[in-house]
């Protein structure tokens, strides 16, 4: 039996036994067995699939993903709601897969990195370099290179942007900017502010620059100090589903891009909830974004410039 190309996208070495759905045995302290009852499917996978794609693999461990369900979600995302154009990035720390970066690719997704070494990898896979946007809390020791190959670099820090714009002085080098908005959504806490592991916007994450030092005038300094450009806006509230949450920080990102007329876009990041128990409700895309798609309107008429919207799906792509 063939594994069916509409259900196996990739078979990756890692580790399995003969059986597909064995039972999982651990040795404790006690040296007690813990058994599984055998399972006769999983989400996509049948044992006799699952048997079949160790077969194509010679019987060496695996990975095994749905091209079904990538393409599904592909679909989601190229569907969100926008008013002057979308630009899908995937979050590649989600699953750098080499297989699942072609096959976004070839769907005309681009790639959010999240270090130098993403970048170099999603290269390797034949990512081209002015499809890749670099966020990440350390710039690589060849940010440079990266930028002149064509990588995006959204600078995260006040520090980075002067390390970029020394790098960069007076040659009106095109940057972004990610802007911590001081609100986020997702992980165990309800707050907005508060702290959770997967709640990147407020007091509590680091990540990005707080918004007040964009608006009392630091950042605008800095960038007319080094003769830099900035061209995007980038924030990210984390992984979470509200839509009310989303509304205002992308109202509230799109006053960030009324400070540079050089803004071209708007990158709003990911973070779309996935739900995995029963009692979890996955994003709706379209209720998130159609809100956002009409803000980015209202900024339209009036500031006569209409912007691009991008954004950075993760798990929500290749889980």
């Amino acid at each position: 039996m063939k594994a069916s190309r509409a259900s196996l996208a990739i078979l990756m070495a890692i580790a399995s036994s003969a059986s597909a759905f064995a039972p999982t045995k651990f040795n404790t302290p006690s040296s007690t067995l813990l058994c599984a009852t055998p399972a006769t499917s999983s989400n996509f996978l049948t044992p006799e699939l699952a048997q079949s794609c160790i077969d194509v693999a010679g019987g060496t461990p695996l990975y095994a993903y749905s091209l079904d369900s990538l393409a599904k979600s592909a679909d989601a995302c190229l569907a969100f709601p926008n008013a002057y154009g979308l630009t899908v990035r995937y979050a590649m720390k989600a699953c750098p897969n080499g297989t699942i970066l072609k096959y976004f690719l070839s769907r005309g997704i681009c790639i959010d990195a999240s270090s130098g070494y993403e970048v170099r990898r999603a290269m390797d896979m034949g990512v081209p370099a002015e499809k890749i946007s670099l966020s990440s809390q350390e710039l690589p020791t060849d940010f440079e290179e990266l930028v002149k190959l064509g990588v995006k670099i959204n600078c995260c820090s006040i520090s980075q942007l002067e390390r970029f714009g020394k790098a960069f002085a007076n040659t009106s080098q095109k940057v972004g900017v990610r802007v911590n908005p001081g609100v986020g959504s997702g992980g165990f806490s309800s707050s907005t502010t508060g702290f959770s592991k997967t709640n990147v916007g407020g007091p509590s994450s680091s990540f990005g620059i707080w918004h007040e030092f964009v608006t009392d005038g630091t950042v605008p300094a800095i960038v007319e100090k080094y003769g830099l450009e900035v061209e995007r806006i980038h924030t990210h509230i984390g992984s979470g589903s509200d839509p009310a949450i989303w509304q205002q920080t992308a109202k509230l990102s799109l006053s960030f891009c009324a400070i540079w007329d050089t803004v071209t876009s708007l990158n709003l990041g990911g973070g779309y909830k996935v739900g995995r128990n029963p009692d979890e409700k996955t994003t709706d895309l379209i209720e998130i974004g159609s809100p956002v798609a009409d803000a980015f309107k209202d900024f339209a008429k009036e500031h006569g410039r209409e912007l691009k919207m991008e954004i950075e799906p993760g798990t929500y792509l290749g889980e």
